[in-house]
């Protein structure tokens, strides 16, 4: 008989299950590949979080142009006007405060943080100091609803060039995750 006949090569049912599922080196892999899988989930979720705090950021300057522009064209009267702006000032407080905490663990590691913080801390400026408000009387000011408008049309550019910045980040992100064959589509 021939040498080959006799040899007894292996059945796949008598090697052990980790080996027929995977090889060894990917098993060696899989607690730094845990790693990654956690940074990467939490990246997206961030990425997500800053989009969603930033698109509030927008609609809450965009109301608040919008009531400008209704008092300046005599659509509403000054009672409705300030209550519409004081409700869009405590949105973009609470979508400030949303975009602030998302940022934070990125401090000196991500070149979008320092303007944020700065913008954080000019918003917080111009709340302590009073420098948002207005009364009834001044409503109708020309100068002093203007002063507001101006402050605003800025706040809306910041906010949608940020928008676009973290819109990109988002996607990048969620693609991140196919890359690393995280998902259950992959």
């Amino acid at each position: 008989q021939a040498v080959w006949l006799t040899h007894r090569v292996p059945r796949v049912r008598d090697r052990p299950w980790h080996i027929l599922w995977q090889s060894p080196a990917r098993h060696r892999r899989s607690r730094a590949f845990g790693g990654m899988v956690f940074f990467t989930v939490f990246a997206t979720i961030d990425s997500l979080t800053l989009l969603f705090a930033m698109t509030g950021l927008n609609a809450a300057s965009g109301f608040a142009l919008k009531c400008i522009a209704d008092l300046e064209h005599d659509l509403t009267n000054a009672t409705d006007f300030l209550a519409s702006m004081k409700l869009s000032g405590k949105v973009e407080v609470v979508f400030i405060a949303i975009n602030f905490l998302a940022c934070l663990p990125f401090l000196g590691n991500w070149w979008m943080v320092p303007p944020q913080f700065l913008w954080v801390a000019f918003k917080a400026f111009r709340m302590v100091t009073g420098a948002d408000g207005i009364t009834e009387k001044d409503a109708y000011q020309k100068n002093i609803y203007l002063k507001h408008r101006k402050i605003h049309t800025m706040s809306l550019f910041f906010y949608l060039i940020s928008w676009f910045i973290y819109f990109a980040r988002a996607m990048t992100a969620v693609m991140d995750i196919h890359v690393h064959g995280i998902s259950p589509y992959d």
